[in-house]
This record gives C-alpha cells, sequence and structure tokens, in this order.
C-alpha cells in the first residue's frame, strides 16, 4: 500500500510547487488579458457585419476555436523560428520564449470563444438603440463604449467568467513547451522524489481553489452589476 508523506510539500518541494503557482497566476492573467482585448475586438467586428471584415473575423474565430489548444501552443512554439525573424526571437528568449509562446497561445484560442460571447451579447440588446445613437451623430466606437458595452458586461459577464475558469485549467497544457508551472513542477517533484501523488493532491487542491475563487468573484461582480441596474431604473 502506498503510505503518504505529506511533510515533503514543507520542503524544497513545496518551495518548488510555490513558485509554480505563482508562475501559473502569471500566465492565466497575461492570457486572460490578450484574450479579452482580441476577443472584444472581434467579436464587435463581426457584430457590425462590416463586409470586407466579416469572412476575416469569422475565420479567425473558427480557426481558432476548432484546434485544439495544445496543437496551438505547440505550433507557436516551434513554427516562431520560422515565422519570426531571427532578430526578434533572440528578444523573446531574453522575456522567456516559451512562457510568452503559452501566453499567445492560450489567449489566442481562448479569444475566439470570447469574440462569441461579446457576439451573442451585442445581439442580446435591441439594435434600436445603435441605430438610434448612429443617427444622433455617434462614431461606431462611441456607441459601442457609450451604449452598448454597460449593457453587455451585465449580459455576458457570467460567461466570461466560465470562459476564465476554462483559461486557468488550460494553463497546465503549457508544460508540454516547459513552462515551470505548478503542474510542470508536480511533474518534476514525482520524477526526483517519488511523490507525484502528494504533488498532484496540492496542485489539485490548487486550481480548485483558484478556479471557485474565480467563480466567487464573477458572481460578486453580477450582483453589482444588477444592484446598478435597478438604482439606475
Amino acid at each position: 500500500m502506498y503510505h503518504f508523506d505529506w511533510s515533503i510539500l514543507a520542503g524544497p518541494s513545496g518551495q518548488l510547487l510555490v513558485s509554480g503557482a505563482l508562475i501559473t497566476l502569471q500566465l492565466a492573467a497575461c492570457a486572460l488579458i490578450l484574450a479579452l482585448v482580441l476577443g472584444f475586438c472581434f467579436g464587435v467586428l463581426r457584430w457590425s457585419e462590416i463586409g470586407p471584415l466579416k469572412p476575416v473575423c469569422w475565420l479567425y474565430v473558427e480557426f481558432c476555436r476548432n484546434t485544439p489548444p495544445l496543437v496551438q501552443i505547440l505550433f507557436w512554439y516551434f513554427s516562431a523560428t520560422v515565422i519570426l525573424p531571427a532578430s526578434a526571437i533572440l528578444v523573446l528568449r531574453e522575456y522567456g520564449f516559451a512562457f510568452l509562446a503559452a501566453i499567445f497561445a492560450l489567449g489566442i484560442y481562448h479569444s475566439a470563444f470570447v469574440a462569441e460571447i461579446v457576439r451573442g451579447g451585442l445581439n442580446a440588446i435591441p439594435r434600436g438603440q445603435y441605430e438610434a445613437a448612429q443617427a444622433i451623430g455617434l462614431s461606431f466606437w462611441q456607441t459601442v463604449g457609450s451604449i452598448l458595452v454597460p449593457q453587455l458586461l451585465r449580459i455576458v459577464l457570467p460567461a466570461l467568467v466560465n470562459e476564465t475558469v476554462s483559461l486557468t485549467k488550460n494553463t497546465s497544457l503549457a508544460l508540454a513547451i516547459g513552462v515551470t508551472e505548478i503542474t510542470y513542477q508536480a511533474r518534476y517533484i514525482d520524477y526526483a522524489t517519488f511523490r507525484g501523488v502528494e504533488a498532484l493532491t496540492a496542485v489539485t487542491a490548487f486550481y480548485l481553489v483558484l478556479c471557485l475563487s474565480i467563480a466567487a468573484l464573477g458572481h460578486v461582480l453580477l450582483r453589482l452589476f444588477s444592484r446598478h441596474r435597478r438604482v439606475l431604473a
């Protein structure tokens, strides 16, 4: 029978897990920012149905969300030396090439889902509001920022929270290219000490607490948005 030794988590192995957890948080935060920015832009442009941009946005969304995130991570990591000039590769390596490749891949992948969430949220808002804003002289982006976004946030917040949880869990795929996030450190502990069960239990607890915290934060934000709406009403 297997005998658990939890004391191993208090030594160097515990320090490795803590450092891995910090990298996981950094990776998730950076990828989330990229996903939100790209997803919002592509979602709005696809909703606007601007002729030349419509097929481009459709191709971007369908390509990104219908290819596995692990494949995208491997693709951007190994193909960057072919796509980018050598000078750019040298600069990226100074900042951690594998880490940046994981951010880019996860951000691109989840931005496609964010784009569809944004487009669906905009479709839920009566289009007459957009037409009325255009009629009084507001530009496209002024209409989006001043009229549509305040309503959009309340509509899409639950879906964005779910996407954030999904992105956070997908950061574990970065171990495939050597990013020393928490799952990578758990695997290293298993190789070095043969105590992988204890390490993976700690990793499981970390992801569970983190994802539940994100869901709880989303619930609090949704209640604040709803309260603000009732006050305005």
